[in-house]
C-alpha cells in the first residue's frame, strides 16, 4: 500500500498480529525492517517484483531493532538482494547478527534467576528459531542522528529510541511528518490484526522508555506506523503518546502495591501475576511477556534503593527497604 508517494507499506502477519515492513522509494531505496526469516522470499520480494523493482536494486534495508519477526529476514534477504547494506541500531548489533546470543540474552535471560523466560515453552520457542532465520553479519549501524538522503527533495533521519532495546532505531520523514517506530511505542498493548489485545507492552528499561516518549512528544509528528500497530493520525498521535505513559504510570502503582502487600518480598513471577490482570486483557498465555515492564519496574526502584534483594533463595526475591 502506497502512503505517500514512493513511501509504501508492505503487510503480513506473524502469528495473530499485523506485521508492517516499510520501503522508501527514490535514488536509494531503503527497507525498514527484513520480518521474520521467511518474510522476504514470501511477502517483501514479491511486493518489490510488483512494483516493478527489482531486488537487486535495494540500496540498505534497517532493522529497527533485534527481534526475531524484525531481522529475522536479514539472511533471506542478503541472498535475493546481495547487494542490499544491513543495518541496525549500534547496541543491537550483537544480538542481530547472533541468534544464540538474541535467545540467550533476550528472550530467555531470566529463566535461571527468575524461572520466568521463553525457553519455558518448547513450542513458542521452535516457532521463534524458525522465525529468527540464520546468522547474518551487519553492514553498518547507527546511534540516532544520522541523516539518509532518498533523493534530492527526501531524505530520512534516523532516531535512537531506547526501551524496548538498547539500540532501538525509529525514522523520522520530515516532508511528510511521519515517524516508523518498529516496537518502540506501545500503548495499553500490542494488538491482533482484529483490533483485540494480543501481547502486553514490552519495555526493558523504564527510563529509556519514559525518555523516548518524551522525546516523541516533543517532535513534529503528523502520523505513527509501526510494527504492529494500526496507523496513527494527528490528535491521534498525542492520544497513543498519552495511552503509552498511562501504562507505565499503571504498572509502576501496580508493582509497589505489591511489594506492600508482601512484606516478604516478592518474585518476578508474583509480580505478573497479581499485576497482570488489571493491567490488561490478552490471552493468558501471553501473561509471561509481562516479564519485560514488570522486571523494569523492580530494578528501577532497586537502582533507587526503595527495594532490595533476598539472597540464599532458588528466585530472587524483592522487598521493600528497611
Amino acid at each position: 500500500m502506497e502512503i505517500f508517494p514512493n513511501t509504501y507499506q508492505i503487510r503480513s502477519l506473524v502469528g495473530d498480529r499485523n506485521l508492517f515492513q516499510y520501503l522508501f522509494v527514490g535514488e536509494k531505496i531503503v527497507l525498514l525492517d527484513t520480518g521474520a526469516s521467511y518474510t522476504p522470499n514470501e511477502t517483501i520480494i514479491p511486493f518489490l517484483r510488483q512494483a516493478g523493482i527489482e531486488p537487486s536494486r535495494l540500496t540498505m534495508a534497517i532493522n529497527t531493532h533485534a527481534d526475531a519477526d524484525h531481522h529475522g529476514g536479514n539472511a533471506s534477504l542478503k541472498e535475493a538482494a546481495g547487494g542490499v547494506m544491513l543495518g541496525c541500531g549500534e547496541r543491537d548489533r550483537a544480538i542481530i547478527e547472533d541468534p544464540d546470543r538474541l535467545f540467550a540474552t533476550r528472550y530467555d535471560q531470566w529463566i535461571l534467576d527468575h524461572g520466568v523466560g521463553l525457553g519455558l515453552n518448547p513450542e513458542a520457542t521452535a516457532w521463534v528459531r524458525k522465525m529468527v532465520g540464520l546468522p547474518q553479519r551487519i553492514d553498518l549501524t547507527f546511534c540516532g542522528g544520522e541523516h539518509i538522503a532518498i533523493d534530492e527533495k527526501r531524505s530520512l533521519r534516523i532516531l535512537h529510541v531506547p526501551g524496548h532495546s538498547d539500540g532501538h532505531l525509529a525514522v523520522y520523514d520530515p516532508v511528510n511528518r511521519a515517524v516508523f517506530v518498529g516496537d518502540a511505542l506501545h500503548g495499553r498493548y500490542c494488538p491482533a490484526a482484529g483490533g483485540e489485545a494480543s501481547l502486553p507492552p514490552a519495555y526493558y528499561s523504564v527510563l529509556a522508555y519514559l525518555g523516548t516518549l518524551q522525546f516523541l512528544e516533543a517532535l513534529d509528528i503528523e502520523w505513527i506506523y509501526s510494527g504492529h500497530w494500526p496507523t496513527f493520525h494527528a490528535s491521534q498521535v498525542s492520544e497513543f503518546l498519552v495511552e503509552s505513559r498511562r501504562f507505565v504510570d499503571s504498572a509502576a502503582s501496580l508493582v509497589w502495591r505489591a511489594l506492600e502487600r508482601h512484606k516478604e518480598g516478592v518474585t518476578l513471577s508474583l509480580c505478573i501475576e497479581e499485576c497482570g490482570p488489571a493491567l490488561g486483557s490478552w490471552p493468558a498465555n501471553n501473561q509471561w511477556l509481562l516479564m519485560y515492564p514488570m522486571h523494569g519496574h523492580l530494578l528501577y526502584l532497586e537502582q533507587q534503593g526503595l527495594i532490595t534483594r533476598a539472597s540464599g533463595e532458588k528466585l530472587v526475591r524483592w522487598k521493600l527497604a528497611a
